[in-house]
């Protein structure tokens, strides 16, 4: 009995000396203990599983996610806040949520739209639970792969402009085939809208496009992906002007006398890779006409001065122009002279030329006994005193057709006149 009494009063004094300490020790600084037994943060974990794991890319899907927080021993932990995040494009149910009693908690991922950028593919859902101490700041991580077409960046929007500088009215080539999405040549996924900056556009991958003014025009590509992603583009084309043409005028003889037939060729000159188109006439005398080709028979009925003009127009429809001034006076000729017309003036490759020298005259008191023909195109003819002939062109080509006369006195005279040839329509 002695014994069992002296028991019972050391064990009540030994718990009176442990709550005696446990109070002291509780009241250093105001800081608790730290529990014994307990989760160590060393060792948690966040786990979430999602239902369905995939989800279309139509902004209205929702896959479940269940997400559970446990600790190093593996029990679950209840009543934890815990933040929640996502990739930009699809949305959350809910940016926080606490876990229950049995450590887990429920909350909703929302498809993005189809245009959104998804890297991978695929939406990143994030969960970290809320702590001041550093030790618990652990995060988890869940990923939900898309369905449909993966589009992780906008296109890159490319183009070339043939010529670089294009002249003014000349067809430009566009060609955007090397714009890119998703690493590779977007090609006809795509689809491309074209601003010229001249209040005109164009659809289409390689369109052709001229401008009228000399300016510098920005023109702007923007393409459109196969999600409808955009990207647009500007760059600078500046047309340039070519020069003007140029032309030379003569005429034979010089000067010819009243009533005698002269021949005016005109040699115009195009910029590079330009053309003359025709050839408009002024004779000073009041008689103007238009040509295709460098020459023209005329004859003046009055003596005076007159001032021959010709307007050379090319393809662009610059103008180039002089001029020639005659000082005819009465009279027959002194002296042989050449001259010729042909007809028809524009003809086709095979078609019959007709050539008439009639025009010619021989020097004072002489005949004209000899008319040869150089057609220019490597063959010649010689006629005697016969003043017509024909001929036919067997390509597409301008023919510098010359003529030489030569009189019973034996003088000479030479002239020449430029014959365009033309392909059948």
């Amino acid at each position: 009995m002695h014994t069992l009494n002296y028991l019972r009063r050391t064990a009540a004094l030994g718990g009176l000396v442990l709550a005696t300490i446990a109070a002291a020790a509780c009241g250093l600084d105001n800081n608790a203990m730290p529990a014994l037994s307990g989760p160590s943060g060393f060792g948690r974990s966040v786990v979430m599983t999602a239902s369905p794991e995939q989800l279309p890319r139509d902004a209205t899907s929702v896959s479940t996610v269940i997400l559970e927080l446990r600790d190093a021993g593996g029990l679950r932990i209840g009543g934890q806040i815990v933040n929640l995040g996502v990739s930009p494009g699809a949305s959350l149910s809910q940016s926080q949520v606490t876990t229950g009693p049995d450590g887990k908690a429920t909350f909703a991922v929302v498809a993005p739209r189809s245009t959104a950028i998804m890297p991978n593919n695929s939406i990143v859902v994030t969960a970290a639970p809320v702590s001041g101490n550093s030790d618990l700041a652990i995060t988890g991580s869940l990923s939900i792969v898309l369905l449909g077409t993966s589009n992780s960046t906008a296109p890159t929007a490319a183009f070339l402009v043939t010529p670089d500088a294009p002249e003014l009215n000349q067809l430009a080539t566009f060609d955007a085939s090397t714009s890119k999405d998703e690493g590779s040549n977007c090609l006809d996924v795509c689809t491309y809208q074209w601003d010229f900056d001249d209040s005109t556009t164009a659809v289409g991958r390689v369109v052709t496009h001229s401008f009228s003014q000399a300016r510098s025009y920005n023109v702007a590509l923007t393409v459109t992906d196969a999600v409808g992603l955009t990207n647009t583009l500007r760059k600078f084309v500046t047309p340039t002007a070519p020069a003007a043409p140029t032309v030379t005028l003569t005429v034979a003889p010089n000067p010819p006398v009243v009533n005698q037939l002269a021949t005016f060729t005109a040699l115009g000159t195009p910029a590079a890779k330009h053309s003359i188109v025709r050839y408009e006439w002024n004779f000073g005398d009041g008689s103007t006409t238009t040509s295709f080709s460098g020459s023209m028979a005329h004859t003046y009925s009055a003596p005076g001065i007159y001032s021959a003009t010709i307007r050379v127009i090319d393809d662009l429809g610059q103008v180039g122009s002089t001029s020639l001034q005659l000082n005819l006076t009465t009279g027959v000729p002194t002296g042989i002279n050449a001259s010729f017309f042909f007809s028809p003036t524009d003809p086709v490759i095979g078609q019959t030329v007709t050539f008439d020298a009639k025009g010619s005259t021989p020097s004072n008191g002489a005949t004209i006994t000899s008319y040869r023909w150089d057609w220019g195109d490597g063959n010649n003819e010689e006629n005697g005193t016969t003043s017509t002939a024909s001929h036919s062109f067997g390509s597409a080509n301008t023919f510098v057709v010359k003529l030489t006369v030569t009189d019973s006195q034996g003088r000479v005279s030479t002239t020449s006149m430029i014959v365009p040839v033309k392909k059948p329509t």
